[in-house]
C-alpha cells in the first residue's frame, strides 16, 4: 500500500482484468491503487473498481472512471456501493 510502485517486474503490465476494492475510501488510498492498477494492467486492460457513489468525482480524477448503472445490494453497510469500468458491459448497465 505505501509503496505502489514496488511491484515484481514480471506483473508489470502482465494482466487483462484488475478488480479493485480497498479497505479505505479515501482520497490518498485511492490515489495508491490507482497507480498500481495501471501499473498490472496490459494495454486495452479491464479495470473494475468499488465505492461509494459520493466518490464518483475522485473516480474520475484518479482513473478517468464513471459509476456503472448497476449498484450491488449490500443490506447492512450503512453506505452502498457503485462499480466503476473502464469497458462497456451490458450487465453493468
Amino acid at each position: 500500500f505505501n509503496a505502489p510502485e514496488d511491484l515484481p517486474p514480471k506483473l508489470l503490465h502482465a494482466f487483462d482484468f484488475v478488480l479493485v476494492d480497498p479497505p479505505f475510501i479515501t482520497h490518498d488510498v485511492w490515489a495508491k491503487y490507482a497507480t498500481t492498477a495501471k501499473l498490472l494492467l496490459r494495454e486495452g486492460g479491464r479495470l473494475l473498481c468499488t465505492t461509494i457513489a459520493e466518490n464518483a468525482p475522485m473516480m474520475q480524477e484518479v482513473l478517468g472512471l464513471s459509476p456503472a448503472m448497476f449498484r450491488p445490494s449490500i443490506p447492512n453497510l450503512v453506505y452502498q456501493y457503485s462499480l466503476y469500468a473502464n469497458y462497456a458491459s451490458p450487465r453493468l448497465d
